[in-house]
């Protein structure tokens, strides 16, 4: 189905195949959460340790290619910190993973200004990681990172029921996601660097603290990455009905770029970073403490009874992923 992606190298269906082989090996494990949720997590005294790790994935490529290369320090950070919270547990530190082709000293360091701009901009340490040069396996350079969190509770959408409400957090373009795609249709000719590096390039934003401010007001949140909406699956097996707004321009161009409109929706993030589930009688109490934290909340929809994801697009077009 997502056809100009697998063309770009990503099958999300192999990749979907390759989670569930994964999760069925490890499952017998006894683990309090399931193998492919956000992070994982093993019990600790009254509460819980959680784990995450997480990598920028092929926009380093543009990184260089652009020469704007602090962002993807923040893009390491953020993929981590928004993944733990969305089990309801509070990022406590941070290592980080950087493998190079060869020796590349300002990418080092710009690399190192971003992780520790992250970091900052979350209130979490770097506590230490692994730098390795590795010729003929690295192209250019990777870069991953593994988070620690703590949780007194955790937070898997156990209580999500239909009438809750499903609230959006605007994003900051794309993130770190669908950047394979992203570059094919720039080596194609068919959206112009030069005309959208600095959008392309914005780093992720940081979600962990506001998320966090209303940890006790919601009943879950989905953190949307790649696969898109389809990530809302990991949260309830009720339908959830949003309807979207206008995304940004990037995702209109990379649209016309030649990607169905119904790809779009299970690759890019279409605008909305985010999303929480809240009762009803909650919504305005969160929506007020995030707005005044500088989040754009927009109220998607809702959670109803039956199945599936249903997502109204922008366009007025019916999805269902």
């Amino acid at each position: 189905m997502v056809n100009e992606y697998a063309k770009s190298g990503v099958d999300l269906d192999k990749l979907r195949e390759y989670h569930s082989l994964i999760s069925s090996r490890l499952s017998s494990q006894g683990l309090p959460i399931g193998i492919g949720h956000y992070a994982g997590a093993v019990r600790f005294g009254d509460g819980y340790i959680v784990m995450h790790v997480d990598g920028v994935g092929t926009k380093t490529l543009l990184a260089l290619r652009t020469g704007i290369i602090e962002p993807t320090g923040v893009d390491c950070v953020a993929m981590n910190v928004n993944d733990v919270v969305c089990v309801g547990a509070r990022p406590i530190a941070l290592v980080d993973y950087l493998a190079l082709e060869r020796p590349m000293d300002e990418v080092v360091e710009r690399v190192i200004i971003g992780l520790r701009q992250g970091a900052d901009e979350t209130g979490i340490p770097i506590v230490g990681g692994e730098t390795a040069i590795m010729p003929g396996v690295v192209r250019g350079y990777d870069l991953s990172c593994s988070v620690v969190g703590i949780a007194r509770e955790l937070k898997i959408g156990d209580d999500v029921r239909p009438g809750d409400v499903v609230l959006g957090l605007a994003s900051n373009g794309l993130h770190a996601n669908g950047y394979s795609l992203v570059r094919r249709l720039i080596d194609e000719g068919r959206l112009r660097l030069e005309e959208w590096a600095e959008e392309l390039m914005k780093p992720t934003r940081i979600y962990s603290n506001s998320i966090l401010s209303v940890i006790d007001k919601i009943k879950a949140a989905a953190h949307i990455t790649g696969g898109s909406f389809t990530k809302l699956r990991r949260i309830t097996n009720y339908r959830i009905t949003i309807r979207l707004p206008e995304p940004p321009e990037i995702f209109k161009a990379i649209e016309r770029a030649g990607v169905s409109h119904e790809e779009m929706h299970r690759v890019f993030n279409m605008g909305i970073g985010m999303v929480i589930f809240v009762s009803r009688e909650n919504v305005e109490e969160v929506v007020r403490v995030l707005s005044g934290r500088g989040e754009e909340v927009i109220e998607l929809g809702r959670v109803e009874e039956g199945q599936g994801i249903k997502v109204i697009t922008y366009r007025n077009e019916v999805l269902h992923l």
